[in-house]
């Protein structure tokens, strides 16, 4: 099994600054290497608005660390809502494999549409859904064939990896130490959650290692293709 690490990064109402917030979550919790951040786009009715990462962990204690760092938030007064963004930072320990990714499969074969519906995050300029934008690129047109629209689905992806505020963040891929930011998740009370949080985030693990070139992620993407790419009454292919 490839191992994986992770990270993540909170966008918080807080009673206090961030840095004093950071600085009570390591007295009360013991996490080293937390980071304050401004983040004017976050708008609570507490005093204090901003954003807080985390180092990155295994993903086991990353998981652990979540629960934990949650219910301190709600123990705390810590706020989150509509305007709150959180991003889980995911990549494979081994680096190479992060470089390996195929970008078609980890965009197609994400159900990003469920995550944003859940946090009420459709319509968020921060996290724009990638089908939506490649529908509404694309228009009413449909392709004659499967494989043009694999062809042009896998270029649109590629030629704009660099755009930060999709809802899979692919610019880091090409970072030293490379990693997929997944920004869908989010939205009021966000760390009240917990459940919903915690099996989007194995969606996401699931989801990459479906972009493996030995991952199974070729009827996933080929269904997504079909509906949105291909004319109702074509005859599909044989999946590729």
């Amino acid at each position: 099994m490839n191992r994986k690490e992770i990270g993540f990064e909170f966008e918080i109402g807080s009673p206090w600054g961030m840095k004093n917030t950071c600085d009570r979550m390591r007295r009360d919790l013991g996490i080293t290497g937390l980071k304050p951040q401004v983040d004017v786009t976050v708008e609570t009715p507490r005093t204090y608005n901003g954003e807080i990462s985390t180092p990155v962990w295994s993903f086991r204690k990353g998981m652990v660390n979540l629960k934990r760092i949650f219910k301190w938030f709600e123990k705390n007064g810590i706020v989150t809502n509509q305007t709150c963004g959180f991003h889980v930072n995911l990549s494979y320990k081994v680096k190479e494999l992060n470089w390996m990714l195929d970008l078609s499969r980890l965009v197609l074969c994400f159900n990003e549409e469920k995550w944003l519906k859940l946090c009420s995050r459709m319509d968020n300029e921060y996290a724009e859904c990638h089908i939506d934008r490649l529908i509404l690129n694309r228009g009413k047109r449909k392709f004659a064939d499967e494989k043009k629209a694999f062809k042009w689905v896998g270029d649109a992806i590629e030629e704009n990896m660099d755009e930060k505020f999709k809802s899979i963040n692919l610019e880091h891929l090409e970072d030293r130490k490379p990693y997929v930011e997944y920004r869908c998740l989010g939205g009021n009370g966000y760390h009240l959650r917990n459940t919903v949080m915690m099996n989007a985030i194995v969606d996401m693990s699931k989801n990459m290692d479906r972009a493996l070139p030995e991952g199974k992620g070729t009827g996933f993407m080929t269904t997504k293709v079909r509906e949105c790419f291909l004319p109702r009454n074509k005859t599909p292919m044989i999946p590729h």
